[in-house]
C-alpha cells in the first residue's frame, strides 16, 4: 500500500456553492428525506477518475485490476455501516479489487501454514473507541461543513483502525515485507499505529495466499535486478582505471541497471510499496542510499 495523491474532484460530485452537483443533490435528498439512494458515485466519470488515480491498481493490495475487471468503487467509510451521507463524497471513494473490498473465502498464508477463512472489508470500519463513531446526528451538519461535523470527524479519524492510502502521510511505514511475500507490521511503530497496521492487514485480507504468492514472485524479480546492479557496480569498479571511454561505457550500463531497479518503485507498478521497502533495505545495508 502506498500513499496516493487525490486529484481534482469529478464534476458530478463537486461541492460548488453556485451550482449543486448531482452528487451533492443526491446527498442532500438522502439527508433531508431519510431516503437511501446511491447512484451518482457509480457514474463512469467517477470510476474513470479513480482508476486513473490508482493506475488501475487496488488501493489496498496494489494488485493490477483493470486487465481482468472493471474494479470496485470502494467507500472507505462504508455507506452500509451507516455513513450514508458520504456515499457520493469524493474524499471517501477509493478504487479496489473485490478480494479486498468484499468478503470471500480465502486461503490465508502465515507461519508456514495456510488456513481457510472468510475475509474482506465489506462494511467494516473498526475504531479504537466506539464512542467517537459518527452517527446520523452528524449527517445534518455535513453539507455545510459545520464545525460540529468537522470536529467530530477529526475525533473519529484519530481513532480509526484502518490505514487510509490517500490521507496517511506515512502509509508505507505501516508495513514491511519478507522474501516469501508476507506483509508484516512495520518496525518502530507506536501502539496506535501498530494496531492500525495489524487491523488493516486483517480487514483487507492482505495475507491471502494468491496475493502472497504474487508478491513473492515480485520479490524474486526485484532481487534479480539487485544482483544485476551489483554486477554492474563490480564491472564499473573493475574498469574504472581502463580509460575514459571504458569508464563512461560501464557507468552508463550501471545507470541503466539502477534505473531498472528504481522502476519497481513507480506508483503505476504492482506492489510498489513492497518494492520501495525492499530497495530501501538494500540501499541501507549496502551503503548506496
Amino acid at each position: 500500500m502506498i500513499k496516493v495523491k487525490r486529484p481534482e474532484c469529478p464534476e458530478i460530485l463537486r461541492a460548488d456553492p453556485d451550482k449543486e452537483s448531482p452528487g451533492r443533490a443526491e446527498t442532500r435528498r438522502n439527508i433531508e428525506t431519510g431516503t437511501r439512494v446511491y447512484k451518482v458515485y457509480a457514474d463512469k466519470s467517477v470510476r474513470k477518475a479513480l482508476g486513473k488515480m490508482f493506475h488501475g491498481k487496488c488501493a489496498y493490495c496494489e494488485s493490477q485490476i483493470t486487465a481482468i475487471y472493471s474494479g470496485d468503487i470502494e467507500h472507505f467509510r462504508p455507506k452500509g455501516r451507516g455513513y450514508y451521507w458520504l456515499a457520493a463524497d469524493w474524499e471517501n471513494l477509493l478504487f479496489a479489487c473485490p478480494f479486498c473490498n468484499q468478503t470471500h473465502t480465502h486461503e490465508m498464508a502465515g507461519d508456514g501454514s495456510t488456513r481457510e477463512v472468510v475475509m474482506g472489508k465489506l462494511d467494516q470500519f473498526p475504531l479504537m473507541a466506539e464512542n467517537y463513531r459518527l452517527s446520523e446526528d452528524h449527517a445534518v451538519h455535513f453539507l455545510s461543513a459545520d464545525s460540529r461535523y468537522t470536529t467530530a470527524f477529526g475525533q473519529e479519524e484519530a481513532v480509526r483502525l484502518l490505514v487510509r492510502p490517500c490521507t496517511d502521510a506515512e502509509t508505507e511505514s505501516y508495513f514491511k515485507y519478507n522474501d516469501q511475500g508476507l506483509i508484516l507490521v512495520g518496525d518502530g511503530l507506536a501502539f496506535p499505529d501498530q494496531k492500525r497496521a495489524e487491523t488493516s492487514i486483517r480487514v483487507y485480507a492482505l495475507q491471502r495466499l494468491g496475493l502472497v504468492l504474487a508478491r513473492e514472485a515480485k520479490v524474486i524479480e526485484i532481487k534479480a535486478q539487485i544482483r544485476r546492479v551489483e554486477e554492474a557496480i563490480a564491472d564499473f569498479d573493475a574498469h574504472f582505471n581502463d580509460g575514459e571511454v571504458e569508464r563512461i561505457q560501464y557507468e552508463g550500463l550501471l545507470r541503466e541497471e539502477m534505473e531498472r531497479l528504481h522502476r519497481f518503485q513507480d506508483p503505476n507498478q504492482e506492489y510498489a510499496g513492497m518494492a520501495r521497502y525492499i530497495i530501501r533495505q538494500y540501499f541501507a545495508a549496502s551503503g548506496l542510499g
